[in-house]
């Protein structure tokens, strides 16, 4: 008895039933139907009520590398950072080397102390900023050297060319790093500018001329100058030739 009652009163599980339509109206993109209450108002209250900062920009005033482009075309200089920039054109032009270096973090002390060796091999150390770089070195043979100035920086100017000196002096303050160098008015990396101004020339130039006279004997100049010295002297005796029969012609009697 029991086991039909259990059965009589046994849960059925109910089974879901459903069946796929397709939606047969059209999407209008242009005049979209209104969206659900519920929806409308989180749409409403999600709508920023602040200003938006750029509204009625032009797309050249949003782009950030055209708005710095035409920020360094306005930028005005006043007449004190004219004088300096003659006068940091008149370093570059004047001076036979000119050491450019990276500085990092420096005291006062050891600044002082790093000018006063470079004082007496006669080099001056001096400082600027970027600014007044790029008004004293544009359109000058120069330029090459404008991204050496994008951060903090120090520059040697010599009256005479003394690269040994200056590498050793710079060697005791770690926080100066040779970046590149210009000598005689040419522009020239690190290893370039330490291998050029340690070359002797006056010997190198003594040993040339020993190779060019050993390879072509003692009479180099006159091997050098034989085509030219024969074409002379042919000339000459050709005009020579030419006035003695313009004599003898004359002397004639008719």
């Amino acid at each position: 008895m029991a086991q039909y009652l259990k059965k009589a009163f046994q849960i059925i599980p109910n089974t879901i039933l459903y069946q796929q339509k397709r939606f047969r109206s059209k999407i209008n993109i242009q005049r979209p139907r209104k969206p659900h209450y519920f929806r409308a108002l989180v749409n409403e209250f999600l709508t920023p009520f602040y200003p938006n900062k750029n509204e009625n920009k032009k797309l050249e005033e949003l782009c950030y590398k055209a708005r710095t482009l035409k920020e360094e075309k306005e930028m005005e200089y006043n007449p004190y950072e004219r004088i300096i920039a003659r006068e940091i054109r008149n370093w570059f032009d004047n001076s036979k080397m000119i050491a450019i270096c990276h500085q990092n973090s420096m005291t006062a002390e050891d600044a002082f102390e790093l000018a006063v060796p470079l004082k007496k091999l006669n080099m001056y150390y001096k400082r600027y900023n970027n600014k007044i770089m790029k008004l004293a070195l544009t359109d000058s043979p120069y330029t090459a050297t404008m991204p050496l100035y994008s951060s903090q920086f120090c520059i040697v100017f010599g009256s005479d060319i003394n690269v040994a000196g200056f590498e050793k002096i710079i060697k005791k303050f770690p926080q100066v790093i040779l970046l590149a160098g210009v000598l005689e008015g040419q522009v020239l990396s690190k290893k370039d500018f330490l291998k050029y101004g340690k070359m002797d020339l006056t010997s190198t130039r003594i040993h040339l001329v020993q190779v060019l006279q050993s390879a072509g004997g003692n009479n180099l100049n006159q091997q050098l100058t034989h085509h030219q010295s024969t074409l002379i002297a042919r000339l000459k005796q050709i005009g020579t030739d030419k006035t003695t029969s313009d004599e003898n012609e004359e002397s004639v009697p008719v």
